[in-house]
């Protein structure tokens, strides 16, 4: 792999770790610029990938700011040039991925996504349970093909070369949180339970699906597994982030009535799992 010419020995390292064992020495990943980088030095370089150019668009350039983050070109041109200035030791991977805010599925469930220049964020969309309906077509989804396309392009010029991690998309509560507000979403646990409990599961629901079509669309780029992005983690299988940052604002009792069973939902769709605490 060009990126990663030491890649079978760090496929192999993975392998043993996964399976709670070692082969010659503990896993680490280490990126660093490379001695003829071209990328300003830290501590701007941290994020460089995803935010590379994007603080010289103005804060109300809304036109040339969506752009920055979906345009398909610009988004792998980012990733190139990220991959020719920096060293992946260890078992750090080259790999892409599309990340709005982690929470990608508040837009496709109508709630619009206010694109800046450090990050991506949701609006409250959910003013009250009884009008609230809860649709969605994959085909037809302008979020999700926008997030498609990026995809696609990305495994355009990957063979051989580089990874293509899993869109960040997030999970039922913390998509919640955004499109109904963190405090309404509190007291809907207990005003509204079963308007909660049907969201959870129809956003989990429709994360099972996304993930199953995006690792089906990437496992030969990945060499038959896939890749954690974030974490420069890759799996000889299905991998992804389980999380419910939500969780630390409410009790065990309620974690474990309205959130365990979306948590066992995605940790049926992973082969392989991380929990995000």
């Amino acid at each position: 792999m060009d990126y990663k010419p030491d890649w079978e020995q760090t496929r192999q390292r993975m392998i043993a770790w996964w399976h709670h064992d070692a082969i010659d020495r503990c896993c680490v990943a280490v990126v660093a610029p490379r001695a003829d980088s071209k990328l300003p030095p830290l501590p701007n370089l941290q994020y460089e990938m995803w935010l590379d150019g994007v603080d010289a668009i103005a804060d109300d350039d809304r036109a040339a700011l969506q752009r920055w983050w979906t345009d398909p070109d610009l988004n792998y041109r980012r990733a190139i040039r990220w991959f020719d200035n920096m060293f992946f030791g260890g078992e750090a991977l080259p790999v892409t991925t599309v990340n709005w805010g982690a929470m990608a599925m508040a837009a496709m469930f109508g709630s619009p996504a206010v694109f800046g220049n450090k990050t991506v964020w949701y609006e409250r969309v959910i003013e009250d349970w009884e009008s609230w309906e809860w649709r969605f077509d994959p085909d037809a989804n302008p979020t999700w093909q926008a997030i498609l396309a990026i995809v696609r392009r990305f495994l355009d010029g990957a063979p051989g070369r580089y990874f293509v991690g899993s869109p960040e998309l997030g999970n039922g509560a913390d998509v919640l949180s955004l499109m109904r507000g963190m405090d309404r979403l509190a007291l809907d646990l207990i005003m509204a339970p079963e308007a909660v409990k049907r969201g959870v599961d129809f956003i989990s629901d429709v994360w099972v699906l996304l993930m199953e079509q995006i690792h089906q669309m990437t496992v030969a780029a990945n060499d038959g597994g896939g890749v954690l992005a974030w974490m420069s983690l890759w799996a000889p299988g299905r991998i992804d982030q389980i999380a419910c940052d939500f969780s630390s604002i409410i009790s065990p009792q309620m974690f474990r009535e309205f959130f365990v069973p979306e948590i066992e939902k995605m940790g049926d769709w992973c082969e392989y799992g991380t929990y995000h605490l």
